[in-house]
């Protein structure tokens, strides 16, 4: 099958496993009451520099600053010569866009009942679209370390773990997502990750 053709319906696929999960979610799980739990146990337990965290967290995946970070590392390849593999962090990131957008459009989620902090989207709740998204750039950013020695691949390896963690639990504290919702990002951004560098074919070196 052809890469284009295979990734469209990668991304349709994964479209179809979100709307099943989120009209579960939804549906039939009657919104899972115990992560309504968590987002007001989340905030009530916080304080004033777990606020100040988690609003810089959430800001920091935001689309202006998402974009620039995936401008600078495209730049950076190409300075390298890899013209290909230059492409994969924006390729990743709209393939992780779309299906959070066409997801949440059917899915139709609330957002959480809690004071919302941070940037309103006019989206609904399931997917994460910004944890999707940068889960996705991510990835391409770890791959791109694996030519780096072991103790530098390992501390950017972590880093970037730790960094998807702590961007999960702030769209939590910040009234923005469900769990679930953060789940179903992560998973997206892994699998948009993928579908670009096999469309891309990023093997250079």
């Amino acid at each position: 099958m052809p890469r284009v053709l295979r990734t469209a319906a990668g991304v349709a696929g994964l479209i179809a496993g979100n709307v099943l999960a989120g009209r579960l979610i939804t549906g039939p799980l009657r919104d899972l009451p115990a992560e309504h739990r968590l987002n007001h146990d989340l905030r009530r337990t916080g304080g004033t520099r777990a606020a100040a965290l988690a609003a810089g967290l959430s800001r920091s995946s935001d689309t202006v600053p998402a974009i620039a970070v995936g401008v600078a590392i495209t730049a950076a390849l190409l300075a390298h010569g890899r013209r290909r593999a230059a492409a994969v962090p924006a390729v990743a990131m709209a393939l992780a866009s779309a299906t959070h957008v066409a997801s949440s459009l059917a899915v139709g989620r609330p957002r959480p009942a809690l004071q919302r902090l941070g940037t309103r989207q006019p989206t609904s709740s399931f997917p994460s679209g910004h944890v999707g998204a940068m889960t996705a750039l991510a990835v391409t950013i770890g791959a791109g370390a694996a030519s780096l020695p072991r103790p530098l691949r390992v501390a950017a390896g972590s880093a970037l773990a730790g960094y998807l963690a702590l961007l999960g639990w702030s769209r939590l504290y910040n009234g923005q997502h469900y769990a679930s919702d953060v789940l179903a990002g992560y998973l997206n951004g892994l699998s948009c990750a993928a579908l670009a560098r096999d469309l891309l074919g990023d093997r250079e070196r």
